[in-house]
């Protein structure tokens, strides 16, 4: 079990390479969560390493696009549900300075919850057939 915990940490720092992503099941809480779920930490972590799954599976279709047109509306898609997630989950939460001590942890929450639902588009990109692709 130490060693797992281990590999977690491991694969979240290498955060960056493609090999670290594909390593960690989305559905894994990083360690942190196993001794203190609710807290802060936890919520960033989770953040972070969902961010990291979802970052590898745009690069994934991104890669399968490469070339046509439907690569720079992937691009463009992708940076605007960023920003709508984030104004949203601000929407949704308040300003920093009006939401209290545990405003960090909703804010990572509600990002995390987006960004799952983000991975499951990407990855129906990644695995569609026929008329379920979008048009390239």
């Amino acid at each position: 079990m130490r060693w797992r915990a281990m590999w977690c940490v491991v694969c979240l720092a290498c955060g960056g390479l493609g090999w670290a992503q594909a390593a960690v099941p989305p559905n894994l809480s990083p360690p942190i969560c196993l001794s203190q779920p609710g807290s802060a930490a936890c919520a960033a972590q989770t953040r972070h390493a969902l961010n990291a799954r979802m970052n590898h599976l745009y690069r994934q279709e991104m890669q399968k696009v490469m070339g046509t047109y439907t690569e720079r509306r992937l691009d463009h898609a992708q940076n605007l549900w960023r920003r709508w997630a984030n104004a949203d989950c601000l929407f949704r939460n308040g300003p920093p300075d009006r939401g209290g001590p545990q405003w960090q942890i909703r804010q990572d929450t509600c990002l995390s919850d987006k960004i799952r639902n983000r991975i499951a588009e990407l990855d129906g990109f990644l695995h569609c057939a026929g008329q379920t692709c979008p048009p390239r």
